[in-house]
């Protein structure tokens, strides 16, 4: 097998070193037939010799087709330089914040760009500029809730306000039927009242006429009542806003 694949001599039976392109093609082949994990059946499935952490390590970190390939951009330094600065060495916290990009590739690119290289002031900047983002953003969510809430609140009272004048208008349809209903379907002024006299002549029936006649200010005195409470709560709308 050794001699087939060009693999060399084996320490503790497994093969040590850089991986060749057919060990790759073998382990891409593997993945793409039993999907990613149980590294440790690959070597007894395919034949290759090294362990299982070595072939999981050669897929995430070389052979994912979604990694990306080529140099770190601008753009993802300004990240690293970040969010290293908010959270130190976790490198597998910080490459889930750059797609395509593993936490080992990450790793090496900060001990070789900034570990040494590159002045603890930049690192504070990036650190406050980092800290600021996250303040705007906070302070962007706390007054957009805000703003709903006082958008709930106008609804509430604005619903209130129609409720009201509702109940007004209902109020006053209730007081009016009643008196057109005395006027005008007995018939009792002027006219004939549908088989009695035309002229009114018992004394109490005329009395409780204009006992209701004279209620009318009750009425009156109701109505306005009731447009006092809704002009009084228009206020509180206008208030608000």
């Amino acid at each position: 097998m050794e001699g087939q694949f060009g693999w060399g001599t084996l320490e503790n039976g497994w093969r040590k070193g850089p991986w060749t392109a057919q060990e790759d093609e073998i382990l891409i082949e593997h993945v793409n037939q039993h999907g990613e994990g149980r590294w440790n059946c690959v070597s007894k499935l395919t034949g290759l010799r090294r362990n299982g952490k070595s072939c999981r390590l050669r897929w995430v970190n070389y052979l994912r087709p979604d990694l990306k390939r080529g140099k770190i951009t601008p753009h993802e330094e300004n990240i690293i330089l970040e969010l290293h600065a908010l959270w130190g060495n976790r490198w597998s916290t910080i490459a889930r914040s750059l797609p395509g990009r593993t936490d080992n590739e990450i790793k090496n690119y900060w001990r070789t760009h900034f570990k040494k290289s590159k002045p603890l002031k930049n690192i504070e900047k990036a650190r406050a500029r980092f800290l600021k983002q996250q303040e705007e953003q906070q302070k962007s969510e706390e007054e957009q809730h805000q703003e709903e809430q006082q958008q709930e609140d106008m609804r509430g009272i604005m619903t209130q306000v129609e409720e009201a004048t509702l109940a007004q208008d209902m109020q006053e349809m209730n007081y009016m039927c009643p008196l057109n209903y005395m006027l005008q379907g007995d018939g009792c002024f002027g006219g004939g009242c549908g088989g009695r006299s035309g002229s009114i002549s018992d004394g109490s029936s005329e009395e409780e006429m204009w006992g209701s006649l004279w209620n009318l200010d009750d009425i009156h005195d109701d109505r306005e009542g009731i447009r006092c409470g809704a002009l009084t709560m228009q206020d509180q709308v206008l208030a608000f806003n």
